[in-house]
């Protein structure tokens, strides 16, 4: 079933709302339910501040429905996805991811979430005006560690994705279970929002680890060497050789490699390194795996190859992040 973003927004205007106004603190609170022809489950949208909003979702499609979403100028927008996958024109999305998108003009997409699976997601919409007077920064001066989240209308968004991390986790159920009411509530849920975008953004920080791109392609290649980044960043744990990668991506083998230099500066075979030794840093640094699981969960099968490879990148044992020190890239 696809649908279009003004058909779908129609289906929302006879549902069963409930709706909390507090004029003094200019608090506002919206409960609706998903249409039956569509789906069971909520939405909860709070207005914290004017330009500044909350959205807590719990529903879960009957059937499987393609939103196809205009091009429009698009806010700040922090995303959390607690429960449930799907995917995009783009890339997929499946629980305990983050995304943060900045300001600029978002293109027509399509959105896909998987029926029949309950999706619980988080996600806080802030207005840029907004963001720059809660973090003090003037359009001028802004920091060049979040320049990109700062695009002009005419310019597309940044977009980039990420793990939820335990001290992430904690925030977001203190969210979804919220004690509180009224003017505390408000001030509750504001501190909590706040703390996860910083959370998100010092992510992004850590991620400039990564390489980024370093120069031009032309367009088809440039797609299609990003394909390829994105299938070995998915086939982490059993990654293709870079003779398969070239084959199902439709280049050559010199194709690709010269690709992935001219676009990140190094072969495919170290960038899928770097990207194993990033993940496997922030999946230590979340504390959830045994670091046995980690080296399997980034593709490695031998443990004393993962940590020797682990110390040479940090300078520290994995054992050694997952208790807590601070590796020789972030002091």
């Amino acid at each position: 079933m696809k649908i279009s973003e003004q058909d779908y927004a129609a289906l929302f205007q006879n549902v069963e709302q409930h709706q909390i106004i507090d004029p003094q603190s200019g608090y506002s609170e919206t409960k609706f339910r998903y249409p039956a022809v569509l789906a069971e489950g909520h939405c909860i949208d709070i207005e914290l501040r004017p330009g500044f909003l909350l959205q807590i979702a719990d529903y879960q499609f009957h059937q499987s429905v393609v939103l196809a979403v205009d091009e429009c100028e698009h806010p700040l927008e922090f995303g959390f996805q607690l429960a449930g996958s799907g995917k995009t024109l783009s890339r997929s999305f499946h629980p305990g991811e983050s995304l943060v998108c900045g300001c600029g003009m978002a293109p027509s997409a399509v959105c896909q979430p998987a029926p029949q699976e309950q999706q619980q997601e988080i996600v806080v919409h802030i207005a840029p005006e907004v963001f720059k007077a809660f973090v003090g920064i003037e359009t001028d001066a802004i920091p060049s560690v979040m320049q990109h989240l700062f695009r002009k209308y005419d310019h597309e968004y940044f977009t980039r994705s990420g793990i939820i991390t335990s001290q992430m986790q904690t925030a977001l159920q203190q969210i979804w279970k919220c004690p509180f009411e009224g003017l505390i509530k408000r001030m509750y849920l504001e501190s909590k929002v706040l703390e996860l975008m910083a959370l998100q953004l010092q992510q992004g920080v850590e991620a400039e680890a990564l390489p980024h791109p370093v120069g031009d392609l032309d367009r088809e290649v440039r797609d299609r060497i990003q394909q390829a980044k994105e299938i070995l960043e998915e086939r982490v744990e059993q990654p293709p050789s870079e003779l398969m990668l070239a084959e199902q991506v439709g280049l050559s083998h010199y194709q690709l490699k010269r690709g992935f230099r001219q676009a990140f500066g190094i072969t495919p075979f170290q960038y899928l390194h770097r990207y194993r030794m990033e993940r496997a840093r922030l999946l230590l640094c979340d504390g959830k795996l045994r670091v046995s699981e980690v080296a399997i969960a980034v593709g490695y099968s031998h443990f004393g190859q993962f940590a020797a490879a682990f110390k040479r990148r940090f300078g520290i044992t994995p054992s050694e992040c997952l208790k807590g020190k601070k590796s020789q890239v972030e002091s």
